[in-house]
């Protein structure tokens, strides 16, 4: 017995030792690829295409259909996670014969090199068919790579969901700047994978399920979510941060106002919020909500854009909150699209700024006492009188030329000098 448990810890480490020698000899010095993302999402209306084409196969899920996905498309996605996170480069070419993608992931500083290179080649056939995976100088057979990468899916989510998504995909086929995925009936698998996103959601922060649920159980009990006429969105923020400060010390005041604004996004943004935190609705089987929908502004949609990036900020990192907002005002820049605004950007950027004063430890407490019992929207809401909104992509490129030029950086910048100068952000 005590020699067999030798013989496995010496195989488990060489296993380790093989893992952090391939890590090691995959970093290189130099990018395989340098984009601008200002140039990528440029084409972003376009994703709005793909959009409406996984919308159209998750309602006709029991037929099988064919997906197109454009070179445009999937630089745009590309340029997006390039926005959320600027240590990744990325860049997508696809011809009849193939489908490349390259990547490079630069690294903390370290004395062995700054990039992971990632290229990868796909061909048209039947099914998923991985040419080669390259990390770095080190090539990985395709079928290898992809088999892996699906053995490590199904064990992180304790099913085989991820050889399922495999078999769904029937063929690929390709030309010039775009692919066809011939997909099988989706039915049978957005069932299992609703399933396994019910069992990921079990570990959830339960103190933090139940501080939500009380703020949401308060919330529904308010005159103000009970009036026929619309109501400021800081007719809840105030009493809900009343709340919050007779429930918090100086420890517990970041996790107090994180939970208050997750309640706020699940009642007065949009209660599938409550899916990522758990069971907190007050009544079993009944949605709590509002008679009418908050403003901001005196606009629906401007409290939708700022509630729901304070809780994506919350959930995720804040330059992915900031960028799914841009991304979508670009997506909005097609024919059939409201246009970019610059006024939904501010309040995207406001409630991203909004999430991170009060749940940063050190400003949770006097956020709170700014906020208690207060409903005047200008403590945390910007000015938005100036801004350009309603832009078309020609409208748009004419003004600003593309995302990061100097146009477009003064503009933000105003946005952001806006901002900081609210009573929220001066007193941190």
């Amino acid at each position: 017995m005590v020699k067999l448990f030798k013989y496995i810890s010496i195989f488990l480490l060489l296993v380790i030792l093989a893992v952090i020698g391939l890590f090691i000899t995959a970093i290189e010095s130099y990018p395989i690829v340098v984009t601008r993302s200002g140039e990528q999402i440029n084409q972003a209306e376009s994703v709005k295409k793909l959009m409406q084409q996984l919308s159209a196969s998750v309602k006709n899920r029991t037929n099988k259909q064919n997906m197109n996905i454009s070179q445009d498309q999937l630089n745009s996605l590309v340029g997006f996670a390039q926005r959320a996170n600027g240590n990744i480069n990325g860049q997508v070419h696809i011809t009849q014969h193939s489908t490349s993608v390259l990547a490079s992931y630069q690294l903390p500083k370290n004395p062995i090199g700054q990039y992971l290179n990632f290229d990868i080649l796909l061909l048209p056939g039947p099914g998923i068919n991985v040419s080669h995976v390259k990390l770095g100088p080190v090539n990985v057979p395709g079928s290898f790579a992809l088999d892996s990468l699906i053995y490590l899916a199904n064990w992180y989510t304790n099913s085989d969901i991820a050889s399922q998504f495999v078999q769904q995909v029937e063929s690929v086929s390709m030309t010039e700047r775009q692919m066809q995925l011939s997909v099988l009936p989706l039915d049978q698998f957005l069932r299992e994978l609703n399933e396994v996103k019910q069992g990921l959601g079990g570990g959830s922060d339960e103190e933090m399920r139940l501080r939500t649920a009380y703020y949401l159980k308060q919330l529904s009990l308010l005159d103000a979510g009970k009036s026929a006429t619309a109501q400021s969105l800081a007719e809840y923020i105030g009493p809900v941060f009343s709340l919050a400060v007779n429930r918090s010390t100086y420890e517990t005041a970041a996790k107090e106002n994180e939970a208050a604004i997750m309640a706020l996004a699940i009642f007065a943004g949009h209660h599938r919020f409550a899916n990522l935190v758990g069971d907190v609705q007050p009544m079993r089987g009944k949605v709590a909500l509002p008679r009418t929908k908050p403003m901001l502004k005196s606009r629906i949609d401007l409290n939708q854009h700022f509630i729901f990036s304070a809780a994506i900020k919350i959930l995720s990192e804040q330059g992915l909150s900031i960028a799914i907002g841009e991304f979508k005002e670009l997506m909005d820049r097609s024919d059939d699209g409201s246009g970019y605004s610059f006024v939904d950007l501010a309040a995207d950027i406001a409630g991203v700024e909004f999430a991170v004063a009060a749940t940063t430890p050190s400003s949770a407490t006097s956020i709170q006492n700014i906020l208690a019992g207060n409903t005047d929207e200008s403590l945390f809401f910007p000015s938005i009188k100036g801004l350009p909104e309603g832009l078309s992509k020609s409208e748009f490129s004419r003004d600003f030329t593309e995302v990061d030029s100097p146009e477009y950086l003064k503009m933000v910048g105003s946005i952001n000098n806006r901002i900081a100068e609210l009573p929220i952000h001066k007193a941190r």
